[in-house]
């Protein structure tokens, strides 16, 4: 006699500890992003950008420059893990974190080097939570329009 076991089709199966390792993953990404930002803006833009005092105002935004930047090294890098730990889409995780914090550097550019290690670690955490949990769903084009509408619905709600 066949045993017949019925699975939800709207929902691909992540174990707990999956969840657990993209958030440690998410919360990793968020330090080597600050990392990452400190050493490309102490070492590489400011270098280029700061030469010459008529470029001022490109030097006074070289932090956030560099934070963008190290926004999609970060991501990148993320997405090796995920993908090594088997995380389901680790594309559209990496690609909407990085798109919801975009300017994070901007954000904890006048905090203390602590303060904004511990938020950029925390930011990016929640956001790989929140992707990894809506990318569970089967449907590729309603996991994107899920997360497109999110992260659009957030950055209008920072910009307010």
């Amino acid at each position: 006699m066949a045993q017949v076991i019925i699975t939800d089709q709207q929902v691909i199966s992540t174990a707990w500890a999956t969840w657990g390792r993209t958030i440690i993953i998410g919360a990793a990404t968020g330090i080597i992003f600050w990392l990452l930002t400190i050493l490309l803006a102490r070492y590489v833009v400011e270098p280029l950008v700061c030469r010459q005092i008529t470029d001022a105002a490109m030097c006074a935004n070289a932090t956030p420059l560099a934070g963008n930047i190290a926004a999609v090294l970060a991501g990148a890098i993320s997405i090796i893990f995920m993908v090594r730990t088997g995380v389901a889409r680790p594309i559209i995780i990496a690609v909407a974190s990085a798109a919801l914090l975009w300017q994070l550097a901007a954000w904890t550019e006048g905090l203390f080097w602590i303060e904004a290690l511990v938020w950029s670690a925390l930011l990016y955490a929640g956001a790989f939570a929140l992707f990894s949990w809506i990318t569970r769903y089967a449907i590729l084009w309603v996991t994107v329009l899920l997360s497109v509408l999110i992260v659009l619905i957030i950055r209008i709600a920072l910009i307010l």
